[in-house]
Parts: structure tokens; sequence; C-alpha cells
């Protein structure tokens, strides 16, 4: 709280006193606000999200919890908005993962809505060979009925197939889903395998099955062991993995199909790593969640360790003038250079208006009880300079202080009027996480 300390001045001691009361009570006002929408327990409700949120139709969240649940293992949950406002959000479990041969435990597995309002994303483990899978959820035909899902394809775990997914999928045009596993393919990393990107076909008729393609099988020298998703450009699918790479601290990479978009069958898709992490130059490390796509074709991202403090950083990567050049990456932000800032992001950005990137850190802030001796984790905003190649200037929006969440390992999602939603994997009056709001 700041204090308001009198200046001997004749008869301007109440006048500073009033003006620095009404600065504060101004700065107040227009500071970022948090609202915690729930509160989750750890039972039937779930607990521990670990991915963020999406929004639907009417302004209902979708999410997804790691544990909790009938049988523990983890929930697809809704988050319907008051009637009015200010009233209380109603959380409803749409599907409880049983294990095998259903899932188990989505990690980082964000739900991406399909049409018809149909949700898809993965769970870590589960399915027929317990190796995770990729599942469907259906709405109900009449309000109030049962969710169904479907298990769309169980991964193998094998040199062939991947295995483990920590993020969820991204949707194409077509309806062809594009994902990666953190594990399987090839056997030469850690995790049981170095990691593949894949895609999964919808099948002709309804009901029948999906078909998956393995698109590429990562190895140790071009990036291994991709932990969060990919995104769709134009005609080409981008990402990172979490290790891997020249100095085995992860890279940045496209693939590009063999001609005529992604969805194209046939044919071998083309790797190519855009930048290879380096941290003993200041360079970041350990990116864990995918890249953004910017204006320009410029990608943003975090890694979760590296950079000048060791905390981690954001970076961009801009394309090349010409076609085969090499991409120009610049560390934008680094974390951990001050007392109270963030530390260790584990998030995907999202670029809000005027090209501001918000996310989250998963440690740093406030040291409050029940934080622990790395911090509860942070919402920050990034602003790109006033003019080209100016610093960018981060803003902390949210200390997190266990009571209201703690840890986030999900980015947010921007909402109508600019607000933002997300989710902590701990913390909350149960100490299970929560969903919030921010008004920034």
């Amino acid at each position: 709280m700041r204090t308001v300390r009198q200046v001997v001045t004749t008869g301007g001691t109440l006048l500073t006193a009033l003006l620095v009361l009404l600065s504060y009570s101004a700065a107040q006002d227009s500071s970022p606000t948090l609202r915690t929408l729930h509160n989750f327990t750890g039972g039937s409700d779930g607990g521990g999200p670990w991915a963020g949120v999406v929004i639907g139709t009417g302004g209902v969240l979708y999410g997804t919890t790691r544990v909790g649940g009938t049988f523990n293992n983890g929930t697809v949950f809704s988050l319907a908005p008051p009637a009015s406002s200010g009233g209380a959000w109603t959380e409803t479990v749409l599907h409880n993962f049983a294990g095998a041969p259903d899932g188990a435990n989505p990690f980082e597995s964000r739900v991406a809505i399909g049409p018809g309002g149909v949700l898809y994303g993965t769970t870590y483990y589960g399915g027929t060979s317990n190796n995770g899978m990729v599942f469907s959820l259906t709405q109900p035909a009449s309000p109030g009925g049962a969710w169904t899902e479907t298990v769309l394809r169980s991964f193998a775990g094998s040199p062939t197939d991947g295995g483990n997914p920590q993020e969820g999928v991204v949707i194409a045009g077509d309806g062809v889903l594009f994902g990666t596993t953190a594990g399987g393919g090839i056997s030469d990393c850690a995790f049981g395998g170095c990691g593949i990107v894949f895609s999964l076909k919808p099948p002709p008729s309804p009901g029948d099955a999906w078909t998956e393609t393995v698109l590429h099988g990562f190895t140790k020298s071009e990036g291994s062991n991709p932990e969060g998703g990919v995104v769709i450009g134009t005609g080409v699918l981008y990402g990172t993995t979490y290790i891997g790479g020249t100095a085995g601290n992860g890279t940045v990479f496209s693939l590009t199909p063999p001609g005529g978009g992604p969805s194209v069958p046939g044919g071998a898709w083309t790797e190519t790593v855009l930048h290879d992490f380096a941290p003993l130059s200041g360079d970041g490390a350990s990116p864990e969640a995918g890249v953004l796509i910017g204006s320009g074709g410029v990608l943003y991202g975090t890694t979760s360790t590296g950079g000048l403090s060791g905390h981690g950083t954001v970076f961009s990567l801009t394309p090349p003038a010409s076609a085969g050049g090499s991409w120009t990456e610049t560390a934008l932000y680094n974390f951990g250079s001050s007392l109270h800032d963030g530390m260790d992001p584990a998030s995907a950005l999202v670029i809000g208006s005027g090209g501001l990137l918000y996310g989250t850190t998963q440690y740093g802030g406030s040291m409050s009880p029940g934080c622990g001796g790395m911090g509860c984790g942070t919402i920050f905003a990034l602003t790109p300079p006033a003019s080209p190649g100016g610093p960018w200037t981060e803003s902390i929006l949210h200390y997190f202080n266990a009571t209201d969440g703690a840890n986030p390992l999900a980015g947010v999602v921007i909402g109508p009027g600019g607000l933002l939603y997300g989710t902590t994997p701990s913390g909350g009056t149960a100490g299970s996480g929560t969903v919030f709001s921010l008004t920034p």
C-alpha cells in the first residue's frame, strides 16, 4: 500500500496529501482486476487444470482438469456465465476420464471447438496402450443430456507412432486435426522416444475410423520432444521442441507438406529448423509452449529457461526477406531480471489490441505464504516499442498469491471487451486450482 508523505509547506500539506490520494485512487480504479470464477476442489468437479480454457457460444468456457472427477483421471468441464452481472458461474463436468481404454490425465491439452460445437482434445495417458489418445466430445441432442465422448486415436508409443501428447490439437478448415506427441517415434531420445507431429483425418462416413498419419518423427539433432502444439500458417505448420537441436536446448521448426497445403495426402513433409536455442549467448532455452503467428508472419513464443537471468524469455522470430534466407530471432524480454518479476513462463502467448502480447509465468511475482520459495506466478503484458527496434515494455497485470490461484502453466485467452480468461493448476480455496478472469 502506498504511503502518503507530508510535505512541510505553509498551507500546502493538506493539498499535497489530497492530490496524492486522488492519484492513488485513480490508479486503483484503473488497475487490473482479477476475479476467481471457479475454485476446483480436486473431487467430483476436477482439479489441477494444467490447460487453459477456450470460449464457446454464449461466453461459455471449456477446459480440462488433469486430475479429479469420478475416477481421479481428470475431466472435461464447462463454465457458464451467470444470468446477471456479478452472479456465480456454473461449472458442469462434461466427461470423467476413466483410464484405459478411455483417456486419462489431460496435461496442457486446451480443447479445440469444431463445427457443431464438438470439442477435440488429448490425454497424456489412457487409450488402449496407456500412451495417450485423441478424443472428441459431442453435445447432447437436447439441453441437459449427456455429452458423448469418442476415442479417435489411441497412441501406441512405438517407434512408428507417437505417445503421450502433452498439448491439444488444432483444426484445419477441412476438419483435419494436427498435433504433437512428446514421446513415441524414434527412440534415441529421452521420454521413450523423440516425439512426432501427426495429422488425424476425419472419416468419409460418420462413425468410421479416423486416419492418423505421422507427418514427422523427430531426432535429437533437429529438436526433440515437442511439449507444445503446432499452429497452422499458410500451407505450413510451426511449432517448438522442448530439447534437442545443436545445443540440446530446443528449437523452433516449420513443417512443409509435399505440395498443395497441409491437408494434401501423400509424400514426405519437410522439417526445417528455424531457430536453434543457444542459451550460452543469452538466448532462451527449453520452450514448453508453441508459437503464435503475428502480423507479417512473425512468430512469437516463450522459453521456460535461459535468457540473461536464466528464467526464460519472450522471443520473436522474423521471416527472411527472401525465400531460403535465415529467420531472425530476437529476445523481446528477459524474465527474472528484477525483484518480483515473473519467472519461467511455460505458456503460449496471445496478441491483443495494439499488438500487446499477453502471457503468464509459472513462478516469480508474489512471495506470499503458500507460494513457496519460487513465487506464485504472474500474468503479464508486453507492449511493443513506439518505433521499430526499440525495447518492449513489460507490465505485470497480476501477482498470484495462492488464495486466488498459483503457478499458471497455461496462457490466457481474450474474450469480449478485452477480458482475459485463464486457469491455475494450484492455489484457490481448496488448493486444487482455479479458473479466473482479469480485466486488464
